[in-house]
């Protein structure tokens, strides 16, 4: 299965498809729009189609693959209301109304990636960025570039390439013969007042019925599934979600000896309590080459230098026994709000007021984090004497130049969710934003030629319910993700379930740079990002000094690095610098 489209829309008479869709099966044609796509197809008549996997949204979930009359006509006159309200997957809608308005509605878990380019008398949207720009003559944007550096809550809708944006997940294009605007159709804000009174084991239960249901049913999709596992608490509830249903699942973890990131000890617990595969490949420094893209085709370049290496096993794995499907348990951080701040104690005392609930929570949070319970209430009365004052971007202007420090400060393009409705509790707000970071973790091949990546835990019901459930739920305990511990307590080794720690893959990159980081430094030293001044090349050149390590500087060059050789692979396509 690949989940991927290429659509056109024209506002006046049907313009030529592009080369690009030319392969694939033309699923929709009318006189203002085309479609093409291999994915699964869902028909609405005259009113467009449905391209992606498609479940209802009823317990257990089941997959739909047609719709009767009555289903076509409200999804169609709700311009997709009734679909966001009765039904959920990795999808993309292409809705048309009577008055002949074209409508692209995304889904709210962002798994079908949806990129588009707005021009005169047409609009393309693709789910592959070299459908919308050819690489090699592709015009790099660079105020997008600086806003990535600055930090993931810079990033809006706005990719590296100009003129070509992301259709945020839950947002819906409406393209007329006047003008294309974009709205918002589902919204985190909806869906961050659960039910009132409902305790903490109730939440654990509703909790461990939608994560079996929903991961349960995308396992039906592939015969053949690769899971990365971490040995952490996020990848293995998807693992034991997959379990039962997939019995060509294959769990893979890539290790660093002698590091943080040697994750062997939970990722065998988990296998030993599944009854599952393990594959355990140590990162190979040879599979990395600084001077290469990585992960080229990504609207930006976010990718860090360990994917080259987790690439290469992904290849032998897929030689061994194709994969059908790549999971991962990415998000579940920011879905299970794992908080550590004073925000819950402030959410508690401005839901519910002073109480032995209060002191509670306090003491958990005090647990959690390793600080006085003084510490913690003199920060929690500070997030309420905040919360007016949205969401705090906190930019990184680490080796950035003058170009690149002004774009990386600039306003004009901010992510939707980070505007918080008046009232909003702080934790509440603290979630969200973590869930609009969680969807830059989407992509990980081309759709086109590479089967999907599955993020189970962004599908619409997990992140509807995680968002009700009270952020001092989430740290009952004195510990992160407390909901969901709860919820497969007994399903997972308890290892897992009582694990404070967390690997990294840190160790391999500091190793990628102790070997390449000249390489980096040469390649930016004469580089694009130095001549459109967005990195200090004075500051590139203090990353060769000694007595500056262990500040993170070393990391920050390899992401410049990255971001070079991306350039240099859209702007002249070329593989590495020479």
């Amino acid at each position: 299965m690949r989940l991927a489209f290429h659509l056109d829309i024209a506002t006046s008479g049907l313009a030529p498809l592009r080369a690009e869709a030319s392969t694939e099966e033309v699923a929709f044609v009318s006189s203002i729009a085309r479609l093409s796509s291999p994915a699964p197809i869902i028909d609405l008549g005259e009113g467009g189609c449905i391209v992606g996997p498609l479940f209802r949204r009823e317990l257990p979930a089941t997959r739909v693959t047609n719709l009767d009359l009555a289903e076509r006509k409200l999804i169609v006159e709700t311009g997709g209301g009734a679909l966001l309200a009765d039904y959920w997957g990795a999808y993309i809608a292409l809705l048309i109304d009577d008055n002949g308005t074209a409508s692209v509605l995304r889904d709210p878990s962002g798994m079908m990636t949806c990129y588009m380019r707005r021009e005169p008398g047409r609009v393309t949207l693709a789910s592959d960025m070299a459908a919308l720009a050819e690489p090699g003559r592709a015009k790099v944007d660079y105020r997008a570039l600086a806003r990535m550096f600055a930090g993931i809550d810079s990033i809006g809708r706005r990719s590296g390439i100009c003129d070509i944006e992301e259709l945020l997940p839950g947002e819906r294009l409406i393209v007329n013969a006047r003008e294309s605007l974009i709205e918002q159709t589902w919204s985190p804000w909806d869906h961050v007042r659960g039910p009132k009174g409902r305790t903490f084991e109730e939440a654990a239960d509703a909790l461990r019925i939608t994560l079996k249901d929903s991961i349960g049913i995308w396992s039906t999709l592939f015969d053949n599934i690769l899971i990365g596992v971490s040995g952490g608490l996020d990848s293995s509830i998807v693992a034991a979600a997959l379990g039962p249903r997939t019995p060509n699942l294959r769990c893979l973890t890539m290790v660093e000896p002698d590091s943080d990131g040697d994750e062997r000890r939970y990722a065998k617990a988990l296998v030993r309590k599944l009854g599952i595969r393990l594959e355990a490949p140590a990162f190979d420094l040879a599979a990395v080459d600084v001077r290469r893209p990585v992960m080229r085709h990504l609207p930006l370049p976010v990718a860090a230098h360990y994917f080259p290496a987790i690439e290469a096993e992904h290849r032998r794995l897929d030689v061994v026994t194709p994969i059908d499907a790549y999971f991962s348990g990415n998000g579940g951080d920011n879905v299970f709000c794992a908080l550590r701040s004073a925000a819950p104690l402030a959410d508690r005392f401005l839901a519910q007021g002073p109480g032995p609930g209060l002191f509670a929570t306090a003491r958990d949070l005090a647990d959690l984090t390793g600080s006085g319970m003084m510490d913690v209430v003199r920060n929690g009365w500070q997030r309420i004497g905040r919360r007016r004052n949205g969401h705090r971007v906190r930019p990184d202007l680490t080796g950035l130049g003058k170009e690149g420090r002004a774009a990386a400060l600039a306003e004009d393009d901010r992510h939707p969710w980070l505007a918080a409705p008046p009232g909003t509790l702080p934790g509440k707000a603290a979630h969200v934003v973590m869930l609009a970071r969680a969807q830059r973790s989407i992509e990980l091949y081309p759709r086109t030629a590479h089967p999907p990546q599955i993020l189970p835990l962004l599908s619409q019901p997990i992140v509807e319910l995680c968002l009700s459930i009270p952020s001092w739920q989430w740290v009952r305990g004195g510990r992160d993700r407390a909901v969901a511990r709860a919820a497969f307590t007994g399903i997972l080794p308890d290892l897992l379930i009582e694990r404070t720690t967390k690997g990294s893959p840190g160790g391999f990159v500091r190793r990628v740079y102790d070997a390449q980081g000249d390489a980096a430094r040469a390649m930016l030293k004469k580089g694009k990002l130095v001549e459109a001044g967005l990195i200090d090349p004075c500051w590139v050149a203090r990353t060769a000094e000694s007595d500056w390590q262990g500040d993170g500087r070393d990391l920050r060059l390899l992401s410049f690095a990255a971001a070079e050789a991306w350039i240099n692979w859209w702007t002249d396509g070329v593989e590495a610098a020479s």
